[in-house]
């Protein structure tokens, strides 16, 4: 398909000014400092950054480690052509996660400190670690794309020989780290050793063209951080409002994390066919959304069995700004989408499928914004609202990524059966 002598959109115009508007912004927060662009406090130290950009921006790229073991892992080959536009945006949003940490950290050039500082009593920790090489792991598999685009055949070769090899050396260096035990660290490159041969002897079965231990790792890495990134909340039990705050909190974040994954596929699939014009495969996007009623199903009934279980029950149904969101994020973003993804008519038709997979992803945002932001309580402080600036910078790297994404899905194989442009 030819795009290059298409005429820019008001929608591209506007992506353009706000990119640029948000690139301004970050280099005064650079300058001036936090306190200048931000309202964030001793008593909100974490605020509309936190809840959106890495909380909410993190589960949102769950798509990439969903559909990759969907297709790889448990037999859903048939959406194959579902998955490098589910890797592309998980890449994406990995690298708008960690340049949206850059802003939002006191000390960024600190950020390096994660990989020789080993902290084993911070679960922050862990998620730097699976952070990093989660990110390592979404390039790997999108090397591909670039290695078929510009038709560097003997790399590709090489990449097939030596990402095994390079997946079992992290592995073991992940294991190392999070243990301190160079024995764990020799049993599980061992396990891995005699994997990888016994698939080239043949002794079992091996995927030629994605190696399984690169997807592998990549759903271990999602699935350990996903989670981590509610287990952080487990540290403030004071703080955090009883709807919110649960021993389950962890499980919570990972489940939701799955259920927005599909959601997310579906979601930018149709959008990118009416804004960018590419092919969507609607038939794998209906059959992908039968799967949705579950997940959700399984979600709403824990969330159900949580307050039931910590006597919570009579909270959800006083009156406070907490309530109101927490019904909200409920009601909008899992009982309306799963009440509308068990009408065949909804998941036949491309608006109805798009628009439902919306909510579910508004309310994944939602939730994350509740837990980093509404429900937190201080009593001795002010209330937090986010400042102008760091609305318009969350806004500016999500314009930059987005336009990115465009770029990158115009000039690379990323969708199949389409030819890329060579603009």
């Amino acid at each position: 398909m030819t795009h290059a002598n298409s005429k820019p959109s008001i929608g591209l115009r506007a992506l353009w000014v706000l990119a640029v508007f948000g690139a301004v912004l970050m280099f005064f927060r650079w300058f001036a400092g936090l306190g200048a662009a931000t309202n964030l406090s001793d008593g909100y130290p974490w605020g509309f950054w936190i809840g959106v950009d890495i909380l909410a921006g993190i589960a949102l790229a769950a798509g990439g480690f969903v559909l990759a073991g969907t297709v790889h892992l448990f037999g859903g080959h048939k959406f194959h052509a579902l998955a490098r536009p589910a890797i592309l945006t998980a890449l994406l949003g990995y690298l708008m996660f960690i340049f949206g940490l850059f802003i939002d950290l006191g000390r960024p050039w600190n950020l390096w400190r994660a990989l020789f500082h080993w902290n084993h009593e911070s679960p922050m920790f862990e998620v730097a670690w699976c952070v990093m090489l989660y990110t390592t792991v979404l390039i790997l598999e999108f090397l591909p794309v670039i290695f078929e685009r510009y038709r560097l055949a003997n790399l590709h070769d090489l990449w097939r020989k030596a990402v095994p090899w390079i997946i079992i050396g992290m592995l073991a260096l992940f294991t190392l780290a999070m243990t301190d035990s160079f024995m764990w660290a020799l049993v599980i490159t061992v396990v891995l050793l005699f994997w990888e041969v016994a698939m080239r002897g043949g002794w079992m079965p091996r995927d030629k063209q994605m190696p399984i231990l690169l997807i592998m790792s990549g759903v271990m890495f999602s699935t350990m951080h996903q989670s981590s990134l509610g287990t952080l909340f487990l540290l403030v039990p004071q703080k955090l409002h009883v709807l919110w705050y649960s021993p389950l909190l962890p499980l919570f974040f990972l489940l939701s994390a799955v259920m927005v994954g599909p959601a997310m596929v579906i979601f930018e699939a149709l959008l990118s066919e009416r804004v960018l014009g590419h092919k969507s495969h609607f038939h794998l996007l209906s059959s992908l959304s039968k799967a949705m009623p579950y997940l959700l199903g399984i979600y709403l009934l824990l969330k159900v069995a949580d307050i039931v279980g910590q006597w919570t029950v009579i909270s959800a149904f006083s009156l406070s700004a907490q309530t109101v969101s927490w019904w909200m994020e409920l009601s909008v973003g899992v009982i309306l989408p799963l009440v509308l993804y068990l009408s065949p008519d909804v998941r036949n038709s491309r608006s109805g499928l798009m628009w439902t997979s919306l909510l579910v992803v508004v309310g994944v945002l939602w939730n994350r914004i509740n837990v980093a932001i509404v429900g937190v309580i201080v009593k001795q402080w002010e209330t937090y609202y986010p400042h102008w600036i760091e609305i318009f910078i969350t806004v500016g790297i999500v314009s930059i990524g987005l336009l990115v994404f465009r770029w990158v899905g115009r000039t690379m194989p990323v969708y199949e059966g389409e030819s890329p442009s060579h603009a």
